[in-house]
C-alpha cells in the first residue's frame, strides 16, 4: 500500500489551498523553491559547487547559511532530507532537518514562500510524529523562511495541539478517500 505524504494529507484535508494562484505562478514558485530546497541540501553535504548555483538562489543560501552561523549549527548528513514511515498512523514525509541546536533537538523546516502558511505549524507536528515514532525525540520545532534580501526569519511552533490537528487531518483524507470524494 502507498502511503500519503504530509503535504498530500494537508492538501486533501484542505488544510492547504493554492487554488487561488494561477497554475503557471504556482508552478514556478514550487520549482523555485525545490532548487532552494536542494541547494542547501548540497552546501550541508559540502558538496555544492558555488560556480553552478543560478543567481537566484545565492540569497537564499546566503540566508541558510547566516542562519547556521548565528545558531552554531553544524548539520550532520544523516539528520536531514530522509523519508520516513509511520506504520502506527499510515502516512509517510519527509523533513528537512532534525539537529540539536542549543543541545535541544529541533525540527527545522525550510520555506522559501514570501509568506508564511499556517499550515506549516501541522506540517511540523507530522514531521514530528514520523521522526519521534522512528526514535528520534523532537524538543522544538522551527520553520526557516529564507528569502531574496539573504537574510531568515525564524517560526518556531509550540501548540502541542498541532499534532492532533495532523492526525485529524489524516483522519479526513482517509475518510475522503475511501468514499471517493
Amino acid at each position: 500500500m502507498d502511503l500519503p505524504r504530509v503535504t498530500e494529507v494537508l492538501r486533501g484535508a484542505g488544510l492547504i489551498d493554492m487554488s487561488f494562484v494561477p497554475s503557471a505562478i504556482l508552478e514556478r514558485a514550487q520549482l523555485f523553491g525545490t532548487a532552494v530546497h536542494r541547494a542547501t541540501e548540497l552546501w550541508d553535504k559540502g558538496v555544492l559547487d558555488i560556480s553552478k548555483l543560478s543567481a537566484p538562489l545565492v540569497p537564499y543560501l546566503e540566508g541558510w547559511k547566516k542562519f547556521l552561523k548565528d545558531y552554531n549549527i553544524q548539520i550532520d548528513p544523516d539528520e536531514m532530507e530522509k523519508q520516513f514511515t509511520s506504520s502506527k498512523w499510515g502516512f509517510k514525509g519527509t523533513p528537512d532537518r532534525w539537529p540539536v541546536i542549543g543541545r535541544r533537538r529541533t525540527l527545522v523546516d525550510i520555506k522559501s514562500s514570501t509568506s508564511m502558511q499556517p499550515s506549516t505549524r501541522i506540517q511540523t507536528a507530522a514531521y514530528e510524529i514520523l521522526l519521534e515514532e522512528n526514535g528520534i525525540k523532537i524538543v522544538q520545532r522551527w520553520c526557516v523562511q529564507l528569502n531574496e534580501k539573504g537574510t531568515y526569519k525564524v517560526e518556531p511552533y509550540t501548540k502541542t495541539s498541532d499534532r492532533t490537528v495532523f492526525l485529524a487531518a489524516l483522519t479526513v483524507f482517509n475518510f475522503k478517500k475511501e468514499m471517493g470524494i
